[in-house]
């Protein structure tokens, strides 16, 4: 009788799937085609045990869970309490510097602030020059290996010149008698076009930029059905910059009518006026929204730093900040070329993620500034998990991925990196498995 109520025993233990079959299954069900790749890394760190791991070391594009490692360098070396400042300073010689500070959050309302702030600290009526010093980063427009798709109007330029996030809005507008269609700027930095759009039964507008990447001239083309409102990177940053500050100056009933040029400022300066915003405020364009112009610009002002400010940071600059901080994970074929995730000659692997991620979670409180389940790029997604799920997203053509760290039914932590890549299931369909397999994750351990 004893032996037999053993067997059954052990019939039924053998009939319960382990964790890693649960996994294997989860994977096996998603049915992806043989040209697919699927890497996956858990790691258990309330015990420093890795419990699952396949094609762990394979070198594959992790997209925007880039930017959960690049914007974590960048919170390492920038530290918690970090503020993205634009100031105004004053020299010896009554000249005004306006000292940059990669704040992709600065807005016409900062600037309009800043100059009132100057009109109570100073006698503006005594103001010699007014100089911009924009040296923080370079103007290097994009990162290497980003393709020509990846630029404009699809992303906006790096660059120090930020306000207003960059974007105007230009409105696509029939005309009162539907006779024509009538293009209307009503931002006071205007883009020239040349308007050829024309009324149809569809909507399909097409914005090209005339005679080459440094043309100022935009040609919309293509068929209109009804109005529509357009958010278009701007051309020029600087010049769109400098529009702004104007509008600011005459807001403030501040008289100066010289050119505003660019201008390193001295060090025998004295700090009159600024505006700020805290890393934990721009985390959130990088972290919740996926903005890769803000996870950028961010990579770039933490190089300026960690470089002692020497010069004017580059993406070069940034991206050995990034290998000299996660140093202790890397392996050979293990690179990247931006801090955002678009290019497609990055390439990590899971294990690599994982421990970097495990790095920044013992160093920092990055989980804090993370996406969590239901909101952000996880809106609608996992929503049993609220308050156990903290991740970062990435989507690129034919791949999917997520990195992140949840909280089992058995309040275990567990890490883990999932990159799909060279599937081209729909995007819907990646998600839904990555969904599945964390489920798992967080019932089955």
């Amino acid at each position: 009788m004893k032996k037999f109520l053993v067997s059954i025993f052990v019939f039924f233990l053998l009939a319960i799937p382990t964790f890693a079959n649960s996994i294997d299954k989860c994977i096996n069900d998603a049915n992806f085609e043989l040209k697919s790749t699927v890497s996956v890394f858990v790691e258990n760190i309330d015990k420093d045990d890795v419990i699952y791991k396949k094609n762990e070391q394979k070198l594959l594009n992790p997209a925007s869970t880039l930017k959960l490692l690049s914007f974590g360098a960048a919170y390492k070396v920038l530290g918690e309490d970090y503020k993205f400042e634009t100031a105004l300073f004053k020299d010896d010689k009554n000249n005004i510097y306006l000292k940059l500070g990669g704040d992709t959050l600065l807005s016409q309302a900062d600037l309009n602030d800043l100059f009132f702030q100057l009109k109570s600290n100073f006698d503006i009526t005594k103001i010699n020059n007014i100089y911009i010093d924009d040296s923080i980063i370079d103007k290097t427009p994009y990162p290497k290996g980003w393709m020509e798709e990846d630029t404009w109007p699809n992303q906006r330029a790096i660059t120090p010149y930020i306000v207003n996030k960059n974007k105007t809005q230009i409105a696509i507008k029939r005309s009162s008698l539907a006779t024509k269609v009538d293009i209307i700027q009503n931002d006071d930095y205007k883009i020239p076009v040349i308007n050829q759009l024309k009324l149809a039964e569809n909507q399909k507008v097409e914005i090209k930029r005339l005679y080459g990447d440094n043309s100022s001239i935009i040609n919309f083309q293509g068929t209109v059905v009804q109005d529509e409102i357009i958010d278009l990177p701007v051309l020029n940053p600087e010049i769109n910059f400098n529009i702004k500050v104007q509008n600011a100056i005459a807001k403030n009933d501040i008289k100066f009518f010289k050119k505003i040029t660019a201008k390193k400022m001295p060090s025998n300066v004295r700090k009159l006026a600024y505006v700020a915003h805290d890393i934990k405020e721009v985390s959130k364009d990088i972290l919740y929204g996926s903005d890769n112009f803000c996870a950028e610009v961010v990579f770039k002002v933490a190089a300026a730093k960690y470089i002692n400010y020497s010069k004017s940071a580059s993406f070069d600059d940034a991206i050995k900040m990034f290998n000299d901080i996660y140093s202790k994970y890397l392996t050979e074929g293990i690179v990247i070329t931006d801090g955002s995730g678009v290019s497609r000659y990055n390439l990590l692997n899971s294990e690599f993620i994982v421990n970097s991620f495990i790095m920044l979670l013992n160093e920092t409180n990055i989980k804090d500034l993370m996406v969590g389940a239901d909101e952000g790029t996880m809106k609608d997604r996992l929503v049993f998990l609220k308050d156990n799920l903290k991740v970062k997203t990435g989507t690129l053509s034919n791949m999917s991925s997520i990195v992140g760290i949840v909280t089992t039914r058995k309040n275990k932590n567990l890490v883990f990196s999932i990159i799909v890549q060279n599937s081209p299931k729909r995007k819907a369909i990646l998600k839904n498995f990555e969904d599945t397999l964390i489920a798992v994750l967080h019932r089955r351990y």
